[in-house]
C-alpha cells in the first residue's frame, strides 16, 4: 500500500500491478519528476524497501564546454534568422573563445568540431548574401538599413572575414563535401532535441504538480493528508507525461540536476508514461478546451468604440469633401493648393498623400498656364526641403534628387511665364512691380522666380553640406554625392543662360557667383572632362553649349563682371578671390597678384567674415604654389610663409580642426569651426604646401646664413622655421636617413651649407611634391624639379663664395663652372651681381677669367671683439630699460639728447678728451665719478658703424691690402 500511495494510483489492482512491476525504476522517476515538499516528506517517511538511490554521473569539464559550444551555436542560428547583427557579433566572438578553450581537444581530434565549421560557414554565406542585398537595394534606391544596424553589419562582416581566415582549410573542405557535415550535424541536433524534451518533461512535471495539488486540496478539504499527497503525485506524473509528449516544455536547469546521464533521462521517460490517470487526462482535456475558447474570443472582432467610430466617420466625411469639381477657376485652384500647403508641419502629416493631392491638381493647373504649375511645383519642392536634417546632417541624396527634378521642370515654366508677360506688353519694370509685398497673388512671376532662385541656392548648400559631412571620403557614398554635382551644374548653366538673355541683373549675379564657386578650384582639364561628360547626355540642340571655353580665365572674368553689376560688396569680394585663385591655379601669377593689390583685397578680407578670410588664405596658398612653379622663389616664400609659418595651415585653410594643447574652445566655437570646413575634393595638399615652403626657405636662408658669417652686422632672419629645424638637426646625437619631406629638405640644407649641391639634389629627388605640384599637368613636376635643381646649384655657388672667400686670393671661372655644373655666362652673372650688391669684395681681372678677392674681412679676433661690443651694448641698454621702468623717466637718455654725453662710438667725448677713446669717453661710457643708480650708464645716442664699412671703403681706396686696412681721413 505504501508503494501504491507513493505512486499516486487508486485502489485498483491494475495500478498496483503496474506499480509493483515497475520495480526499481519507480523511485528514480519519482524523485526526479515530483520535487514538491509533501511528496518529498512522504518519500522520506516511507518504509518501502523498493526505493533505490539515484546515481549521479560526473561529466568532465571538456564535455560541459562542448555542450556550451553547441548551445551557443544554436543561439547564433536563431540570431541569423531574425537578422540581429549586434548579437551575432557577440555570438561569433564567444564561440571562437569557447573553441580556444577546447584547444587541446581540438588538436587531438585533428580539427574543430564539424558543427562549428558548419556554423561559421553558414554565417559567412549569410553575411555575403546580406551584403549583396544591401548593394542591390542601394542601386535600386530601395530601403536601407538604419545607421546603427549598418554599422553593426559592417563590424560583423569585418570580424567574420578576419576570423574565418584561421579556418580556411576546414571551410574549403565543407564547401567541397557538405554531406559529411550534414550527418554529424543531424546526430547532434537529434541528441540535443531528445535531451531538451526530457528536461522539459521534468520541468513541466514539477510545475504542474504544484498547480494540480493545490487545486485538489482546495476542492476536497475532507480528504486525508495521505490521499491528497497521493493525488498530487499522480497528477504530477500525468501532467508531466502529457507535457513532454506535446513538446511544449523547454529546458530548465532548476528542474533537475545538470549532471544526469542520458540513461537516467530515458529511464525517467519510460516511468512517467505509466503514471497517467483518467482524472488527469480529463483535466488536461478541459484545459485545452478552455484555451481554444479563449483564442476564438480573441480572434473575434471587437465592438467598435466611440473613438473608432469617430475615426471612421472622419475619412468618410473627408472623402465626401474631396469630391473634386470638374474644373477649377484660378482663384479656386490657388485656394485649394494653399489649403493643402497649410497641412505641412501639422501632426499626422502624410507626405505621400500631400504629394498625391498636388499631383492631382497639376492636371487643372496645366490648363491655366505656367504660373499655376509653378505655384504647385514650388509647394512640392518646399515639402522636399522640410526634411533637410539638422545643421550637421545633410539632406538625403534621394530627396535631393527628387527636389532637383522638380526644379528642372520649373525652369521651362519660368521661361514660358516670362515670355507670356513680355508678349502681353509688360516691360521689365512692370514685371518687377508685381513683386510688391502688397500683391497677394502667390502665383506672380517675380515671386515664383525668387522661389526658384532660392531653391537653386538651397540645392547647392545641401549638396555642399552632404560633401562636407561625409566621413568616408574614399567610399562610394562620397563619389555618388560628388557625381550629382554635374547634374546641378546643368541647372546652373541653363539658369545663367536664361538670365543672360533676359538681362536681369540681381538673379544673374547670384547665379554667376554660384557657377564661379563650382568651377574656380578645378583645373581646365577637369572642367573640360566634366563638360564633355555632360555633353553626351544632352540633346543635339544643346550639345554646342556644353563645350568648355579654351580661355577659362576670360570666362571667369566675364562671370565676375556679372557679379559686380549687382553692387553687393560681399559677392564682389568672393568673386574677386575666386578669380584670383583660378588665375594662380593656371600659372598667371602676375595677374593674380595685381588683382589682389589693385583691389586692396587683403584689408577687405580682414574686415570681412571668417569665410572670406579663409578664401583669402586659400588664394595666398595657391599663389605661393604658382610662384614656386614659375621659379619666383622670393614671392613664393612670402606667400607660403603667411600660411605655413606657425604650423596652422590646416586651420587657416579650413581643412581640419585645430587641436591646440592649451586652447580652450567653447562648444559654440567648435561647432562654428566644423561648419566652415571645406569638402575633401576642394582641399589643397598640405604636404605640397609644407615642402614648397621649406624648399623656398632653404634656397633663401642658407646663403643668408653663410653671408652672416662674414658680415656680423647682417641680422636678417628670412625663415625662423628652417633655422629652428637646422638647430634641432644639429642637436641630434645620431642623424639617420630622412623619414619625411621636412627632414629631407633639412638634410639638403645641411649639404648646401657645405657647398655640396649633389647631395642636396639627391635628398629632394624622391619628394612627393613633384607629382602633385601641378594638378592640371602632372608631367610638369619633372620640369619644376629640374628648375629647383638649377636654383640649388646657383645658391650653392653663392654659399661657397661666402664661406671660402676669406681663404682664397682668386677663383678661376672655369673652376667654378666645373664645380657647380653651370654655364660660364650664368656663373659670371651671379658673381657680378654679388659684387654690385657689395656682398663680396672682389673684382674681375682684365680677361674676366679670374675673380680676384680683396681680404678686408675682419680676423676672428676682431670678429670676437665686435661680438663682445654688441653684447656689452645690449646689456647696458637692458639695464637702462630697467631704470626707466622703475623711475618712470628716461634715465640718462636725456643727457644724450642734450649733447652732454657722447655716444658709444662718437668721436667727440668730453671737453678734455676729443680722441676716439679719450678721457671721459673711454669705451663709450660716461663719467665714472658719478654716484647713484645712474653711475656708468651708456648714452642713448645712435651708435655709429663699428668700422666694417670704413674697412671696406679703405680697401677700395687703399688697394688689396690685408687686415682692416686704413680708415678714411
Amino acid at each position: 500500500m505504501a508503494t501504491n500511495k507513493f505512486w499516486g494510483g487508486g485502489s485498483s489492482s491494475e495500478e498496483e500491478s503496474d506499480s509493483s512491476s515497475s520495480g526499481d525504476e519507480a523511485p528514480a522517476a519519482a524523485t526526479s519528476a515530483a520535487p514538491r515538499r509533501p511528496m518529498a516528506r512522504w518519500a522520506e517517511e516511507s518504509s518501502s524497501d523498493d526505493e533505490v538511490e539515484t546515481k549521479r554521473v560526473v561529466r568532465s569539464h571538456t564535455d560541459k564546454r562542448y555542450a556550451q559550444l553547441l548551445e551557443k551555436i544554436k543561439i547564433l542560428k536563431n540570431h541569423m534568422k531574425i537578422g540581429d547583427f549586434a548579437s551575432l557579433i557577440q555570438d561569433y566572438e564567444q564561440i571562437l573563445k569557447m573553441l580556444e578553450k577546447l584547444k587541446t581537444v581540438v588538436e587531438q581530434d585533428g580539427g574543430p568540431p564539424k558543427e562549428f565549421v558548419k556554423s561559421i560557414c553558414g554565417l559567412e554565406s549569410f553575411v555575403d548574401e546580406m551584403h549583396q542585398k544591401h548593394l542591390e537595394a542601394k542601386q535600386n534606391k530601395g530601403e536601407k538599413l538604419t545607421e546603427n544596424k549598418q554599422r553593426a553589419f559592417n563590424t560583423l562582416r569585418a570580424k567574420v572575414r578576419k576570423g574565418n581566415k584561421d579556418f580556411q582549410t576546414e571551410i574549403a573542405h565543407y564547401n567541397e563535401h557538405p554531406s559529411e557535415f550534414e550527418s554529424d550535424a543531424a546526430e547532434e541536433d537529434d541528441k540535443s532535441d531528445s535531451e531538451s524534451s526530457d528536461d522539459g518533461g521534468a520541468k513541466a512535471s514539477s510545475s504542474s504538480s504544484s498547480a494540480d495539488s493545490s487545486s485538489d486540496s482546495d476542492s476536497s478539504s475532507s480528504d486525508s493528508d495521505s490521499d491528497s499527497s497521493s493525488d498530487s503525485d499522480s497528477d504530477s506524473g500525468s501532467d508531466s507525461d502529457s507535457d513532454s509528449s506535446s513538446g511544449d516544455s523547454t529546458y530548465s536547469s532548476g528542474s533537475r540536476s545538470g549532471d544526469d546521464d542520458d540513461e537516467d533521462a530515458a529511464r525517467e521517460r519510460k516511468m512517467i508514461r505509466w503514471l497517467i490517470t483518467d482524472e488527469v487526462a480529463a483535466k488536461k482535456k478541459k484545459k485545452e478546451e478552455d484555451r481554444g475558447q479563449r483564442e476564438e474570443k480573441e480572434k473575434k472582432p471587437k465592438k467598435p468604440t466611440a473613438k473608432d467610430k469617430s475615426r471612421e466617420v472622419e475619412p468618410r466625411e473627408a472623402s465626401k469633401k474631396e469630391k473634386e469639381p470638374d474644373e477649377y477657376t484660378p482663384e479656386q485652384l490657388v485656394k485649394k493648393v494653399t489649403e493643402i500647403a497649410q497641412s505641412r508641419g501639422r501632426r499626422n502629416f502624410d507626405k505621400k498623400a500631400y504629394i498625391d493631392k498636388l499631383h492631382q491638381l497639376m492636371q487643372h493647373a496645366s490648363k491655366q498656364g505656367p504660373r499655376a504649375q509653378l505655384y504647385i511645383y514650388s509647394t512640392l519642392v518646399s515639402a522636399d526641403f522640410d526634411n533637410t536634417g539638422s545643421v550637421f546632417a545633410a539632406m538625403k541624396i534621394e530627396l535631393w534628387n527628387e527636389a532637383l527634378e522638380k526644379v528642372i521642370k520649373m525652369l521651362p515654366l519660368l521661361v514660358e511665364s516670362y515670355k507670356d508677360l513680355k508678349d502681353s506688353g509688360y516691360d521689365d519694370k512692370a514685371i518687377q512691380a508685381m513683386a510688391d509685398p502688397d500683391n497677394e497673388d502667390p502665383t506672380a512671376h517675380p515671386r515664383q522666380q525668387e522661389l526658384f532662385i532660392s531653391f537653386v541656392e538651397k540645392l547647392d548648400d545641401e549638396l555642399y553640406k552632404a560633401l562636407q559631412f561625409t566621413v568616408d571620403v574614399y567610399g562610394a557614398e562620397y563619389q555618388e554625392i560628388l557625381g550629382n554635382s554635374s547634374k546641378f551644374l546643368v541647372v546652373l548653366k541653363r539658369t545663367l543662360h536664361f538670365f543672360e538673355e533676359t538681362h536681369q541683373v540681381q538673379p544673374l549675379a547670384i547665379t554667376s557667383l554660384r557657377l564661379i564657386e563650382q568651377l574656380y578650384y578645378k583645373p581646365d582639364v577637369l572642367n573640360s572632362a566634366v563638360y564633355e561628360a555632360i555633353q553626351h547626355a544632352q540633346p543635339e540642340a544643346d550639345k554646342a553649349t556644353w563645350v568648355f571655353p579654351s580661355d577659362s580665365c576670360a570666362f571667369m572674368s566675364k562671370l565676375c563682371r556679372y557679379v559686380f553689376a549687382a553692387g553687393q560688396t560681399r559677392y564682389q569680394w568672393r568673386a574677386l578671390l575666386c578669380q584670383a585663385y583660378h588665375l594662380a591655379l593656371h600659372d598667371h601669377f602676375q595677374e593674380a597678384r595685381d588683382l589682389l593689390h589693385l583691389t586692396n583685397l587683403q584689408e577687405k578680407a580682414l574686415e570681412s567674415d571668417v569665410h572670406v578670410q579663409i578664401l583669402y588664405n586659400r588664394v595666398l596658398a595657391q599663389m605661393g604654389l604658382c610662384a614656386f612653379r614659375l621659379g619666383k622663389i622670393q614671392e613664393a616664400h612670402n606667400d607660403l610663409m603667411a600660411v605655413c609659418m606657425h604650423n596652422k595651415a590646416r586651420e587657416l585653410l579650413a581643412q581640419g580642426l585645430s587641436y591646440a594643447k592649451f586652447a580652450d574652445r567653447t562648444p559654440e566655437q567648435e561647432r562654428a569651426e566644423r561648419l566652415r570646413q571645406f569638402p575633401y575634393h576642394m582641399h589643397i595638399n598640405l604636404e605640397v604646401l609644407d615642402s614648397a615652403h621649406h624648399l623656398c626657405a632653404m634656397l633663401l636662408e642658407v646663403p643668408n646664413l653663410a653671408m652672416q658669417a662674414i658680415d656680423p652686422t647682417n641680422k636678417r632672419i628670412i625663415s625662423r622655421v628652417l633655422r629652428r629645424a637646422l638647430d634641432q638637426y644639429d642637436k641630434q646625437v645620431f642623424t639617420g636617413p630622412p623619414e619625411n619631406a621636412k627632414e629631407a629638405v633639412v638634410s639638403a640644407a645641411k649639404a648646401l651649407q657645405k657647398g655640396d649641391w649633389q647631395s642636396a639634389c639627391a635628398a629632394i629627388e624622391d619628394l612627393k611634391l613633384w607629382e602633385h605640384i601641378d594638378v592640371g599637368h602632372p608631367d610638369n613636376g619633372a620640369k619644376v624639379r629640374d628648375m629647383v635643381k638649377e636654383k640649388i646649384k646657383t645658391e650653392g655657388l653663392r654659399t661657397y663664395l661666402f664661406a671660402y672667400a676669406s681663404i682664397y686670393d682668386a677663383f678661376h671661372l672655369d673652376q667654378l663652372v666645373s664645380m657647380f655644373d653651370l654655364p660660364s655666362k650664368i656663373v659670371h652673372s651671379i658673381v657680378s651681381k654679388m659684387m654690385i650688391k657689395e656682398e663680396i669684395t672682389a673684382f674681375w681681372d682684365e680677361s674676366s677669367k679670374y675673380l680676384l678677392m680683396q681680404h678686408v674681412e675682419p680676423t676672428p679676433l676682431q670678429r670676437l671683439a665686435l661680438t663682445l661690443a654688441d653684447r656689452g651694448a645690449q646689456a647696458v641698454e637692458n639695464n637702462e630699460r630697467l631704470v626707466d621702468h622703475k623711475t618712470g623717466g628716461y634715465g640718462f637718455k636725456e643727457q644724450g639728447r642734450e649733447g652732454k654725453g657722447g655716444g658709444r662710438w662718437d668721436a667727440q667725448g668730453n671737453e678734455k678728451g676729443q680722441r676716439r677713446f679719450g678721457k671721459g669717453g673711454h669705451l663709450g661710457f660716461e663719467d665714472r665719478k658719478g654716484k647713484g643708480k645712474g653711475r656708468g650708464k651708456q648714452s642713448s645716442g645712435p651708435p655709429r658703424s663699428r668700422g666694417w664699412e670704413n674697412a671696406r671703403a679703405g680697401a677700395f681706396s687703399g688697394g688689396a691690402q690685408r687686415g682692416w686696412g686704413s680708415r678714411p681721413n
